[in-house]
């Protein structure tokens, strides 16, 4: 028999979505941090291990791009967005799925029915120094502009390749302390500094928004945890 060639060409995605209800929505900030969580509990998850019924579409799809999709639910369509196979997570008011990558043309239907385009949340806040805190800490570049949606993707990459490239010692701390996590959105000037020294720094594949290798996020490790 023949492979479908249509199916075999799309692309493999990791696929999120965030719960942006019309009142109260959560923050930019809040759903990057949340995007990041649920990609590395979704990895994390013993499903996900080799000898878990997840382990095949995620390492078809963390083998290849690492392509990330963000979409946007509320009421009745986020609660049908719960029954795809995934993992739900919560951080600073904002709930994300991630879900099982599939190539595009897959994606269950309760998932595929939950729009991309992001609508509008609050204006973010720049900030000139990095706020204290401890755990992983990503920065969202100032430089472009990005929707709250492309933003969370590359936030969920970053936390992706600090989790993923880290010693195991670090990852059991953080794991101990409860996973803390902070997003900022730095002025290019404060950028600029952080460019410098950031261990993991995202360059983006350039399928949406921005050019190809646009850099747009950076991860790094705060005490106690770094090393």
């Amino acid at each position: 028999m023949e492979a479908d060639q249509s199916t075999d060409d799309s692309p493999w995605a990791l696929q999120l979505a965030a719960r942006v209800e019309k009142l109260d929505p959560p923050t930019a900030a809040a759903i990057g941090a949340a995007a990041a969580l649920a990609t590395i509990e979704l990895l994390d998850d013993p499903r996900s291990q080799p000898e878990g019924e997840w382990h095949d579409a995620v390492a078809s799809w963390n083998g290849a791009r690492i392509r990330k999709i963000v979409r946007r639910g509320r009421a009745s369509a986020w609660q049908r967005a719960q029954v795809p196979d995934g993992v739900t997570v919560e951080r600073d008011g904002a709930e994300v799925r991630a879900f099982v990558p599939s190539r595009m043309n897959q994606a269950p239907e309760a998932l595929a029915k939950l729009q991309i385009q992001s609508s509008s949340l609050d204006e973010i806040e720049r900030v000139a120094a990095v706020p204290n805190g401890r755990g992983l800490f990503i920065a969202v570049t100032p430089c472009v502009e990005m929707s709250w949606g492309k933003q969370a993707a590359q936030c969920a990459h970053a936390g992706q390749w600090a989790w993923m490239r880290s010693d195991p010692e670090t990852v059991r701390a953080w794991d101990t302390a409860g996973r803390p996590i902070t997003v900022v959105h730095p002025t290019r000037a404060l950028w600029a500094k952080l460019v410098e020294d950031a261990p993991v720094q995202i360059h983006d594949g350039g399928f949406t928004e921005v050019p190809a290798g646009t850099k747009t996020a950076l991860a790094w490790w705060a005490e106690p945890f770094a090393h």
